[in-house]
Formats: structure tokens, C-alpha cells, sequence
């Protein structure tokens, strides 16, 4: 039997080592087959920083349209992706309206959770980046393709997550 080990203190962590042991556990779950994916808290985390970034409210889960909307009305779209470097980055999670101002797309990397880069988009300069599904009604966009178009965020973004600890402005 193995030795026992103290009790884990997540309530005096901070965010980022949170995230940081987070990442250590699914490692380990899946070197032992246990998990095939590394979306979560992912989704979660990049909506928190947009509103940290833009302000606003976050809207209900699994809402199709938006995900924040900001104190000036804009309608914020939220995508992004955790990536292991020199491994094919594929595809942001899929759109399926173009009801929104801006579309937010965020790379991070998966074993850091740390932000590469951030690009901001309207649907019209994002719609023509994807591949529509017409069986699902849904459109995905390849993380290459946006890399390097839109409005480049990252430093924004970036500093809203080196926040991350502190209270959320109410």
C-alpha cells in the first residue's frame, strides 16, 4: 500500500497552479487510457479572460449565438483551443450562427494553459476561414487559418489573465 500523502489544499492555491496540477492529472489519466481529450476547463477559462478583458456579462452555458456580452452591447463569440507544440493544432470547436460582433479565437498552450495568441474577428472575416457541415448546420475553422488574420488581442488578453487571482470587477 502507499504511503499516505497530505491532504491536497486547492483553496490556497492560485488559479494558474490550479490549472497548472489540472494539467498534471490529465497526463497521468491519459497515459493511463483513461481520457482522449484535454477540452476542460478550457472553454470555461477563455470566457472568464474575455470578460476580464472586455467587461460584460457571461451569458448562459450552451447558449448557440455568444457567450459575453459586453457593457457596450457587443455580442462576444468565444473559441478556443489548447495545443501541444510541433503537433497539428486542427480545429476551433464549431460555430453554429453568425449571430455575434465579435468572435474571440484563443490558442493556448495545453501543457501550460499558458495563451499563445488571441485574434479577434468579426463573422465576416471569420465565416470565409471555415468549413461548413451541413449535416450538423455548423461550421468549423482550422486554427492555422485564423493565426494571423483579425485584430490581434494577445497582450489584452494576456493581461487579463495575469489578473486572473484577483476579484472579478461586479
Amino acid at each position: 500500500m502507499p504511503a499516505p500523502q497530505p491532504p491536497f489544499d486547492a483553496a490556497s492555491m492560485s488559479v494558474r497552479e490550479l490549472l497548472a496540477s489540472y494539467v498534471a492529472i490529465l497526463d497521468e489519466l491519459e497515459t493511463r487510457h483513461i481520457i482522449r481529450t484535454r477540452n476542460s476547463p478550457l472553454g470555461d477559462l477563455a470566457e472568464t479572460l474575455a470578460q476580464r478583458m472586455y467587461g460584460g456579462t457571461l451569458q448562459k452555458n450552451s447558449g448557440k449565438s455568444f457567450d459575453l456580452l459586453t457593457e457596450d452591447g457587443q455580442r462576444v463569440q468565444v473559441k478556443a483551443r489548447a495545443v501541444i507544440p510541433g503537433k497539428p493544432a486542427g480545429a476551433f470547436s464549431a460555430l453554429r450562427t453568425w449571430d455575434f460582433e465579435l468572435g474571440l479565437f484563443i490558442l493556448l498552450d495545453a501543457a501550460t494553459y499558458d495563451i499563445l495568441w488571441a485574434r479577434e474577428l468579426t463573422p465576416e472575416s471569420a465565416e470565409p476561414l471555415g468549413y461548413k457541415y451541413g449535416y450538423t448546420n455548423s461550421t468549423t475553422i482550422a486554427v492555422r487559418r485564423v493565426a494571423t488574420v483579425g485584430r490581434d488581442v494577445t497582450d489584452a488578453l494576456t493581461a487579463a489573465y495575469d489578473r486572473i487571482d484577483e476579484p472579478a470587477d461586479e
